[in-house]
């Protein structure tokens, strides 16, 4: 699983899978440790109740270790984490939406929060606050979900395409629309802002 353009993980992380193939489970263990974190926080940005983030973490690492041999031909090793919890926590969110009588409408808007708040949350100015808010909010699921992908986790257009199952040039047009927006409507918002500073 190679994409071009995308910066080859270091050495070390290799050597870890390297390891874990051949039956070291301290190196699992240390693989968890690099990615649990990271899947974490994707989920709760998606806002999802943490035990299905939880359960969908604990399955993929089970299921990870159970066939560690599938990790031999990984290149990218980051990307596979984050897809195979992708498609685990999607499969219980909808599993759970059919148990507790959620209609696929009400499934999508799980997805609805994002990473507004992780931008938020790292912002101690209230002012800036309101401008994050405000900006992301012009944006749709899928334009937050993308630029989620491209700018906090680093994945490449031809990834975020595979991830989100669309073509490369709709991720990169969504990507390319999201930007133009947010420029648009900050460069509004700040005009309004200096409007209401000098009146």
């Amino acid at each position: 699983m190679k994409f071009k353009n995308q910066p080859v993980e270091s050495f070390a992380v290799h050597r870890l899978r390297d390891q874990f193939v051949a039956g070291d489970d301290s190196a699992y263990s240390s693989l968890y440790e690099l990615y649990a974190k990271d899947l974490y926080a994707f989920g709760l940005s998606l806002r999802v109740k943490t035990e299905l983030i939880e359960d969908a973490i604990h399955d993929i690492f089970v299921e990870i270790y159970t066939h560690r041999s599938n990790l031999e031909k990984v290149d990218n090793l980051k990307f596979y984490f984050l897809a195979a919890f992708r498609n685990r926590l999607f499969f219980l969110l909808k599993k759970e939406s059919t148990t507790s009588g959620i209609t696929d409408q009400d499934t999508v808007g799980l997805v609805e929060r994002d990473f507004q708040e992780s931008w938020i949350e790292k912002e101690e100015d209230t002012e800036k606050q309101i401008l994050v808010k405000r900006l992301l909010s012009e944006l749709n699921q899928n334009q937050r979900e993308a630029l989620y992908h491209r700018f906090v986790e680093g994945l490449s257009c031809e990834e975020i395409a595979t991830l989100m199952n669309i073509n490369y040039q709709s991720a990169k047009n969504l990507i390319h629309r999201s930007i133009k927006k947010l420029k648009s409507v900050a460069a509004f918002t700040l005009l309004l802002l200096l409007l209401f500073i000098l009146s």
